[in-house]
């Protein structure tokens, strides 16, 4: 009951006041690992889906990623994260948004195109990382080295890094990610989960 009332409140528009609730609730439900309200809220009033077991960014500042974007299990983000789903229109006579955003000019629908964004299980995101438009999906087991600008599709298990950012080199063999993909371990329960993590480990270490 108190956390549905906690959701409700969330209503009020004060960052200050969202943040704490966000805290609030992350505490009664045993930390935003595991909160389900808590990804409930912020589907809810930001329109951001987060996996179970997920954690970071998109927790202690919701405006990290951008409405629609979708966020797998198990992914572990660090702080200070941007992502843009649009760009200026550069083609126009003007780039200002007095002609394409109805918050600004006189238009009466946004004529901006934004991509969708969604981020496979088991994704580490390092600080200061910034994700560009044409991002629309980042691959299971990814991971992006700090202050990295990603300016395109991360296939599964790559790792990356620079600016622009490059494939440094794949976590595993083709037989290994074979292995992991098919197990979907991200989808187990969680104490199902933590008493096979040694044969799950075996697997990459054979």
């Amino acid at each position: 009951m108190k956390v549905k009332i906690l959701i409700e409140l969330y209503s009020i528009k004060n960052s200050r006041i969202r943040r704490l609730i966000r805290s609030k609730i992350a505490k009664i439900e045993g930390g935003v690992m595991w909160s389900n309200s808590l990804r409930h809220l912020i589907n809810k009033y930001h329109k951001i889906q987060i996996g179970y077991g997920s954690y970071g960014a998109m927790f202690s500042d919701v405006n990290s990623f951008k409405p629609g974007t979708i966020i797998g299990n198990y992914c572990s983000f660090a702080n200070k994260i941007s992502h843009f789903n649009a760009n200026h229109p550069y083609d126009s006579f003007t780039m200002h948004p007095i002609v394409y955003s109805p918050l600004y000019g006189d238009v009466n629908n946004e004529r901006l195109q934004r991509t969708k964004l969604i981020i496979g299980n088991d994704v580490w995101i390092g600080q200061n990382v910034v994700i560009l438009p044409n991002v629309s999906h980042i691959g299971n087991g990814a991971v992006i080295g700090a202050g990295s600008i990603v300016t395109k599709n991360v296939e599964a298990y790559n790792i990356v890094a620079g600016n622009p950012a490059r494939v440094i080199k794949k976590r595993f063999n083709s037989t290994v990610i074979k292995d992991l993909e098919n197990i979907k371990w991200w989808e187990m329960d969680k104490e199902i989960l933590m008493k096979k993590r040694k044969d799950l480990q075996q697997i990459v270490e054979d």
